[in-house]
């Protein structure tokens, strides 16, 4: 009986699944709202020099002849984007009306400022927005979830997700075949690590490549975590690391389970690992010298997929994090979102190209260049699917079911994640998993009781 509700449960998400395909196949110009109401006002756009910015720009001219508003379009790098969007913001009249919001610290800071328009009243409103074409129920939760603020579970909305990348394996299929390994019966993470240590590889190939080195871990190690962790609650505004007391948890066993896998893929790695930041990680991949990849972004797909950048485009296979713990698998996620400055005297018409931009008929069109949609229904589109290399958007669409964004709102984070580095190195190195844990618990415990966070 259990069996066959499972069964007619799956039968009616595909049902609903394929109406909401339906729907997301409505152009704007179904959507039920006046789009010309702003006919003649111009927005100005202030985007990071990015895949998504490049993939939409072909579309803004569609924008421009539906609304009559124009827009004028900035760009800047993404190391430059900070300092400039942060002025921008700080502004008595913001120089931009629509901008890229980062999930996490920086986008927290800004809402700590009073910069952001909440966007609920815009959202609510039917002469704005229409709901039923706008499907905002179809992002990933997690995505949306993230620039909800102060926490990912207030109602209060921000930002609207647009550019999204989750964290999974990549993998060399010939290297698996010949090794007769079905990889799709490695269902937990201990299966996959087992598998990888009875790879026999040619000289100078390693099981694994991935970082371990520079703070830029994090949310690789964090999708590694979390899959460990499981549906074990957590504040979601200090990912799992700290209860709701601020009290350090780098001592539980699901966190310290977490820290192992990735350390025993360190010592699968090429040596020097400890150096490793995604560049050379991804190096060692893309030219034969790894058997895996990650876990890491999706979005690298674009590099190892590129005969000019790789010399195994033609033998990448992708996977889903396999099970770290009884309750099945999880990962984490990174996401851009767009967002609309408090002091911007434009604000509705920002909010139609915030809605056009983030549609799911918008979102399907970009996601075919940028395999980064933030929308669940471009994922399970067949058309879209069949567009994508094999396997990935497979490997895609479930990581963003089971995915988490691991948020930590801490001003001393970087102090938190050396020491979360250190602990990996140490591991690596040889040091027992449970000194090395409770020396990052102490020097966790340390920070936060300085910021006034933790009394213990």
């Amino acid at each position: 009986m259990e069996k066959l509700r499972l069964v007619l449960a799956g039968l009616c998400a595909l049902v609903l699944l394929a109406f909401s395909q339906a729907l997301a196949a409505e152009p704007p110009e179904k959507a039920k709202i006046d789009w010309q109401q702003f006919k003649g006002q111009s927005i100005e756009l202030f985007l990071v020099k990015h895949p998504w910015t490049e993939a939409i720009e072909p579309f803004l001219p569609e924008f421009e002849k539906l609304s009559g508003i124009k827009l004028n379009l900035t760009t800047v790098a993404e190391d430059a984007y900070w300092d400039k969007s942060q002025l921008g913001l700080a502004s008595t009249k913001p120089p931009f009306d629509v901008f890229f919001l980062s999930m996490g610290l920086n986008g927290y800071t800004a809402y700590q400022n009073k910069w952001l328009a909440k966007l609920n009243d815009a959202f609510d409103n039917p002469k704005l927005t229409d709901k039923a074409w706008y499907q905002y129920e179809d992002f990933s939760p997690a995505a949306a979830s993230a620039f909800h603020l102060p926490d990912p579970s207030s109602p209060d909305m921000y930002g609207v997700p647009m550019s999204t990348e989750v964290y999974m394996f990549f993998y060399r299929k010939d290297l698996f075949q010949e090794n007769n390994i079905d990889v799709a019966s490695l269902t937990t993470m201990d299966q996959w690590l087992e598998a990888l240590r009875k790879l026999k590889l040619p000289e100078g190939t390693y099981p694994a490549s991935l970082r371990g080195g520079g703070l830029g871990i994090l949310d690789e190690l964090n999708a590694v975590v979390a899959n460990s962790w499981g549906n074990a609650p957590y504040p979601k505004d200090r990912f799992v690391y700290f209860d709701d007391k601020w009290a350090p948890r780098f001592t539980d066993p699901k966190v310290k389970d977490g820290f192992a896998d990735w350390a025993e893929l360190m010592k699968m790695s090429a040596p020097g690992v400890t150096s490793f930041d995604w560049y050379e990680a991804t190096t060692q991949f893309a030219q034969g010298k790894a058997a895996t990849f990650g876990p890491d972004a999706s979005l690298f797909a674009s590099i190892f997929l590129d005969p000019k950048q790789s010399t195994v485009a033609d033998k990448v296979g992708f996977k889903a994090l396999p099970a770290g713990s009884a309750d099945g698998a999880r990962t984490a996620m990174w996401s851009w979102g767009l967002s609309i400055p408090e002091r911007s005297e434009k604000k509705d018409a920002a909010w139609l190209f915030v809605q056009w931009a983030t549609s799911p008929y918008i979102a399907a069109r970009v996601g075919e260049k940028t395999m980064a949609s933030a929308r669940q229904s471009t994922w399970a589109d067949p058309d879209y699917q069949k567009k994508l290399p094999e396997g990935f958007g497979a490997a895609v669409g479930d990581s963003l079911k089971v995915a988490q964004p691991s948020i930590m709102y801490l001003a001393s984070a970087d102090q938190v994640v050396q020491g979360m580095l250190d602990a990996l190195h140490a591991i690596y190195q040889g040091t027992p998993v449970d000194d090395a844990m409770q020396e990052l618990q102490d020097k966790a415990t340390e920070v936060v009781t300085q910021a006034g966070l933790y009394k213990p």
